[in-house]
């Protein structure tokens, strides 16, 4: 985090294994920012055990560290001689997942998976109020508002609730979507007021003083939302989602009344191309920034299409569908992975050849296939504001083919199955759920081969 001691501008760090420093940065003449190689101050606070949760207090004279054996031990930092004391807090019976400081620093707010939250005094390093039934299947952290006096916890899926320092219950708020974030907001003049983040990566934004709900930030881009953070004065937001895109808005310039729609798209621009705000004189703008100037996918994907292709003569054409696993966790926006294509090619009306199988003369055969290959490609997303992709792959693998005389059983086949090598390259189109490829294959059986592909993808879990 960045932070400030004094007149002094200053970057605090912690690594999981287990170091604290300090540095000071100063601004540089190109706007960004510059410092000395070696922090002016390090703690060593490894352990034998695995760092859970860690926090630092904006003035970097506090640390907390908790550790996967439920231990949560505060450093308090002695400037003079650039080391640190510390206590071991005990009252946690499993692992802490959460760490928070109140803004004045004067007290800490630990949150372990059994459901307990426990508020520490800094200062006397003991605690003073303890709490229970936590919700804690989406680990969202018992945190600090604005006001140091009150605390905001999840209470369900879809709700929330204040206490006092004191354990009082203040409020209670079902927000009627599942919660995936809340952020307390920075301290204004008057009232508290927090962020949710739903289950549709919307912003929903409330005034607890009020105990009022002031609107909504619809989702601004085709992934999921990872983070957000408001300015001093909370008059600008910056959202970053899973696709690597950044936005950076005025809260009134995008924020909408309760019932209101959001319109069919939010306005941004690529590479901090500048806008016009409402208010006229001021601007809101949004880079992409994942692999330089493009988004692309991430995890793992199930592609279900179907296909005609050109034959062979005497067959006019093929038909089929393709079933297709694609993973872009191991190179994004490269993608690998393996697909399955059977098909049944349909002979032509003055068919030129005639069989006969045990004396009896058989119908013009069917040409049946199986392809399985492996796909190399890649897949960008060119445009901040809409979800066209497109994708170019190589392919290789292996086919297997006969004709077939239409019936089922032992005699079905009319000819000896034909096993072939296939390479070929595709180039797709997906727009939301759907995609359109069109492929060039060479098939040592049947040549040249071309085929278009009509269809659905579907991401198959998260990545983590």
């Amino acid at each position: 985090m960045f932070s400030t001691e004094g007149k002094h501008q200053i970057l605090l760090a912690i690594t999981k294994d287990g170091y604290f420093s300090v540095w000071n940065i100063e601004s540089a003449e190109d706007g960004f920012l510059k410092f000395n190689k070696e922090p002016y101050f390090k703690l060593d606070c490894r352990n034998k055990n695995e760092i859970k949760a860690v926090a630092a207090t904006k003035n970097s004279d506090y640390v907390a560290i908790a550790s996967d054996d439920n231990s949560l031990k505060l450093f308090f930092k002695l400037r003079f001689t650039k080391d640190a004391i510390f206590k071991e807090l005990k009252g946690h019976d499993s692992e802490i997942y959460s760490l928070n400081f109140s803004r004045n620093e004067n007290f800490l707010a630990s949150t372990s998976k059994d459901g307990t939250a426990i508020i520490w005094n800094c200062n006397s390093q003991s605690e003073i109020l303890k709490l229970s039934e936590i919700y804690t299947q989406t680990e969202i952290p018992v945190q600090f508002l604005a006001d140091n006096s009150s605390i905001i916890a999840p209470e369900n899926e879809t709700s929330f609730c204040i206490y006092s320092l004191e354990g009082e219950k203040l409020l209670s708020i079902d927000t009627l979507h599942k919660i995936k974030g809340i952020k307390p907001l920075n301290k204004e003049k008057k009232g508290n007021k927090i962020a949710i983040v739903t289950e549709n990566d919307e912003i929903e934004l409330y005034d607890l003083s009020k105990e009022k709900w002031l609107g909504y930030i619809p989702s601004c881009d085709f992934s999921a939302l990872t983070d957000f953070e408001f300015n001093s004065d909370n008059s600008r937001i910056l959202i970053g989602y899973e696709s690597g895109s950044i936005f950076e808005f005025f809260v009134k310039d995008v924020l909408l009344s309760p019932g209101q729609k959001p319109p069919k798209k939010i306005i941004s621009a690529e590479n901090y191309g500048e806008l016009k705000s409402k208010g006229g004189s001021a601007s809101s703008r949004g880079w992409g920034i994942t692999n330089g100037t493009f988004k692309t996918r991430h995890g793992k994907y199930l592609c279900i299409s179907a296909n005609l292709r050109s034959a062979p003569s005497p067959y006019n054409l093929s038909a089929g569908f393709s079933t297709e696993f694609l993973t872009y966790d191991l190179l994004s926006p490269f993608y690998t992975g393996i697909y399955v294509s059977p098909y049944i090619g349909f002979p032509e009306s003055n068919y030129p050849y005639k069989y006969t199988k045990n004396n009896t003369r058989l119908d013009s055969p069917l040409l049946a296939g199986l392809d399985l290959c492996a796909p190399f490609g890649i897949f960008v997303m060119p445009f901040v504001n809409n979800e066209i992709g497109f994708c170019a792959e190589i392919f290789a693998g292996t086919g297997l083919c006969l004709l077939w005389n239409r019936n089922f059983g032992t005699e079905s086949a009319t000819s000896k199955p034909f096993i072939s090598f296939n390479i070929g390259t595709k180039l797709g189109i997906n727009w939301k759920y759907f995609l359109l490829k069109v492929s060039a294959q060479w098939n040592s059986v049947q040549k040249i081969v071309i085929s278009t592909e009509l269809g659905a993808n579907f991401k198959i879990g998260e990545k983590k």
